[in-house]
């Protein structure tokens, strides 16, 4: 890599680096996604009206925006002016290795558009927020303190400080949701006590989160979508095992997304 590009990336892109907690930083702009999504933002403004207008919405516009990336990403490996535009304009943000392989926002944004268009709202955001929280905590706590480091460059202390993180943000949204009586299957406690297979999900989770991080690829399948989308399905499977459910139910209808409410 030439020594002018090579300033535009982080040094060696280990845990701990200042560019890795700001790449993190970036995903933060991703709260929008399950705000938005939990207090319907855009149901009031939207000249469409979907059974479920804002997940619709987002879903929508986020498989807008994934196509968008992917052509980006086939004319930059392609084109060197499309590369060398790339750079100039995206390099303080990748990687030094994503200069010759796909960024990270692709699998993000499509994590994002896969989780709110077909697994159950509070489920999307749980697996967002394991993402968004866990990832950093992982990052800033390897980074400091990793001693104990596995075959892919994750330290035992990283992994168990991301563990940590999910859990807790996961902690606190359920905990809002159970105390302000929002309608959800995923609440902690109801009139009639403690919703134990709630509690397991949440834990299983966060900790499954984490752990796909370990069969996490470059490219395409790497953490950020493996995280949201992996987890989400580990979580489903343990709610529908621990509820007695049918896993088919948990999945949103396809047909929700396209039907209009005239």
């Amino acid at each position: 890599m030439p020594a002018e590009q090579k300033k535009l990336f982080s040094k060696d892109n280990q845990a701990g680096d200042k560019f890795n907690y700001a790449r993190k930083l970036f995903h933060l702009i991703g709260l929008v996604i399950p705000v938005g999504y939990f207090f319907t933002w855009l149901d009031p403004v939207s000249p469409w009206q979907f059974k479920e207008t804002t997940r619709s919405l987002i879903f929508w516009i986020t498989g807008v925006i994934t196509i968008f990336f992917l052509v980006i990403e086939f004319l930059r490996f392609r084109f060197k002016l499309w590369q060398d535009l790339f750079v100039k304009v995206a390099g303080p943000m990748l990687k030094g290795k994503e200069l010759n392989k796909m960024h990270g926002s692709v699998p993000y944004i499509l994590a994002l558009c896969l989780v709110v268009g077909f697994f159950p709202r509070d489920i999307a955001i749980l697996s967002i927020l394991f993402l968004t929280f866990g990832d950093p905590a992982a990052a800033l706590v390897g980074g400091k303190y990793g001693t104990i480091r596995f075959y892919n460059g994750k330290s035992l202390q990283g992994t168990l400080g991301g563990i940590g993180g999910a859990f807790f943000s996961g902690l606190v949204f359920l905990l809002l949701l159970s105390a302000t009586g929002v309608a959800s299957d995923f609440v902690l406690w109801d009139t009639h006590g403690v919703r134990l297979e709630n509690w397991l999900t949440l834990c299983i989770g966060a900790i499954s989160a984490l752990l796909i991080e370990f069969v996490s690829h470059e490219g395409l399948l790497d953490d950020n979508l493996t995280i949201p989308v992996g987890a989400s399905l580990i979580m489903i499977g343990a709610h529908a095992l621990f509820a007695g459910q049918n896993l088919a139910a948990y999945f949103n209808p396809i047909q929700d997304l396209l039907r209009t409410i005239h």
